[in-house]
């Protein structure tokens, strides 16, 4: 089904050709003289590989393997690498190190605040050698930072943090830092990237109560924890929707029936010598004839004619086809001149529409029984009820991720669904959620796995084109918030989604930061070391057409906690 989901190579050339061309690239290569290695100096960090990294040019990365899984190494191997390029560890040249040498690993904000802290012990094989440490691996959230087995091997980070290493004897201090990403204004993989979302809780009814919490201030602190989950899964890709405090968020009534929809699903011209009729706000509006072959537009656009007679302010858009229509289907958002919302009523008992052929029916969202999601063959153009909530409330601004959260589904198959850019529809960058995808949080990531299919502008799932791999937070249907669980993206994720915003004509993503930005003051200032092997700070905030895409092709189910840990690796 095109656009909704349920949320070898050849070789042509003869051996020796091939021998002579590998014979060649390699004399090429060993003419080439290779670049210096960096310099560790007295204290630095090493990545997976035994690196040394350059703190004024290198910047570190969360690990996108399954933290406890065999890619982190077990022991502290002093000439030992890891499979994980993002692991680091410690090294420092210090001849004169007491026994039981250790040095302190610091995650700071942007502000310089602490928000974590690990203190890795130092070993050599002898002491002509410098020191170091295992390998620590880089994580987001507190499921990683607590994974059964790697307690002591983990710094919880967030995007642009700062990693201070230091190290201090009765005569040595050092220290050091890195940056978690480049800076936002690089155009580079690693570079920092931002995305914003505008957040709408919706009433059960008219001033009723928010679908989810006890009370609108809950609900909205539901949501920002919602969001921090989403910046800890998204950091893989070195991005943030923002700080939670600072994010665009409303509770908002389901609008009146405020909208028309003409020839709904089926996209049927008109047979003509029909009427249109209806109220708006209490007045008669028509009779409006049809005409023979009109098309729904047409149709939609002499709606529009009469109601600006009458001193509304309708827009008119234009669907997608569904897989079974004849057409386009075309509706109508009516506002008064203030920019309200009208209410759509019945002209007495006359039908809507005469026409034998061209339906005319009022949009309206009833929560009473949840939203009526699309099925498969409206998979392209969203039901009725959808698109009247989300043209009614959604903002106007083409670079932001619009976010509706409801109480349910109607049938119940599906927890969320996104709306992306392609096939080029009037909607596009929508997502909607219901409570039962939300009420796990922070263990359920199907809010992060909506706002994928917006980013990476792409409907399907990876199982619905490869083999079921349930750790990836882009699979249909796994449902275990877990350190194995489905949180883990891949590098081409990463890279679709840059891609996708270079070729938008309204990118979704923007630099998160400068590279001027100046540090925090005191960031080098040398505190004592912990005492503790791997104390942890609390969890702080990090830093804020028309192809819908659903949780997966059967009903999603609630993701929760399981006990246990990954008995093997699963490289996403």
């Amino acid at each position: 089904m095109p656009g909704a989901v349920r949320c070898a190579r050849l070789f042509g050339v003869c051996a020796p050709l091939v021998l002579m061309l590998v014979l060649k690239a390699s004399l090429a290569v060993a003419q080439t003289p290779s670049p210096p290695a960096p310099r560790c100096g007295a204290l630095c960090l090493l990545d997976g590989n035994n690196r040394p990294l350059d703190a004024s040019q290198d910047s570190l990365a969360i690990s996108t393997f399954i933290t406890n899984g065999p890619t982190l190494p077990t022991d502290a191997a002093y000439t030992g690498t890891s499979l994980a390029a993002s692991d680091v560890r410690v090294q420092v040249t210090d001849p004169k190190a007491p026994k039981g040498a250790f040095a302190t690993l610091e995650s700071r904000t942007r502000s310089g605040a602490l928000r974590a802290s690990l203190r890795v012990p130092l070993t050599r094989p002898t002491a002509a050698l410098p020191l170091r440490s295992a390998y620590v691996r880089l994580v987001a959230d507190e499921i990683d930072q607590h994974a059964r087995g790697a307690e002591s091997r983990t710094l919880r980070v967030a995007l642009r943090d700062y990693v201070v290493v230091r190290y201090q004897n009765a005569a040595l201090t050092l220290s050091q830092h890195l940056r978690v990403g480049e800076p936002g204004d690089r155009d580079a993989p690693g570079s920092a990237r931002r995305a914003s979302v505008h957040i709408h809780v919706l009433r059960v009814s008219p001033d009723g109560p928010p679908v989810i919490g006890r009370d609108d201030a809950d609900a909205l602190a539901l949501m920002r924890l919602q969001l921090l989950a989403a910046n800890e899964i998204w950091l893989q890709c070195n991005l943030s929707f923002g700080e939670p405090s600072e994010t665009a968020m409303e509770i908002v009534s389901p609008p009146p029936a405020s909208m028309l929809a003409v020839a709904n699903e089926d996209g049927l011209p008109a047979r003509g010598a029909g009427e249109l009729r209806f109220r708006v706000n209490g007045r008669a509006i028509g009779p409006i004839p049809t005409l023979a072959g009109a098309r729904p537009v047409d149709t939609a656009n002499s709606i529009a004619r009469e109601l600006e007679r009458h001193g509304f302010f309708p827009q008119v858009t234009e669907n997608l086809g569904t897989r079974s229509g004849a057409g386009r289907s075309a509706d109508v958002l009516v506002r008064t001149q203030s920019g309200a919302l009208v209410s759509i009523t019945p002209a007495g008992p006359l039908p809507l529409s005469s026409d034998a052929r061209q339906s005319l029916r009022i949009g309206k969202v009833d929560l009473g029984d949840g939203i009526q999601e699309f099925d498969n063959m409206t998979a392209q153009v969203g039901s009725l009820e959808e698109r009247t909530m989300i043209k009614a409330l959604a903002d106007e601004d083409p670079r932001t991720i619009d976010i509706f959260v409801v109480n349910q589904f109607t049938a119940a198959t599906r927890q969320g669904e996104a709306f992306i850019a392609e096939p080029h529809g009037p909607i596009v960058n929508m997502v909607l959620i219901d409570r039962n995808g939300l009420r796990h949080a922070p263990l359920a990531w199907t809010l992060a796995h909506e706002l994928g299919h917006v980013l990476m502008n792409d409907p399907l799932h990876p199982d619905n084109v490869g083999p079921d791999r349930p750790w990836l937070l882009m699979d249909a249907d796994n449902g275990r918030g877990t350190v194995d669980g489905p949180k883990r993206l891949r590098s081409q994720d990463c890279q679709r989604m840059r891609e996708t915003a270079r070729r938008a004509r309204f990118p979704l993503l923007a630099p998160f930061d400068r590279a001027s930005d100046a540090p925090p003051v005191g960031l080098m200032t040398f505190t004592p070391a912990v005492a503790g092997p791997a104390p942890q700070a609390p969890r702080l905030p990090t830093s804020g057409t028309f192809t819908p895409a659903v949780a997966g092709p059967a009903p999603q189910v609630p993701r929760l906690p399981t006990s246990g840990t990954a008995s093997s690796e699963r490289n996403p």
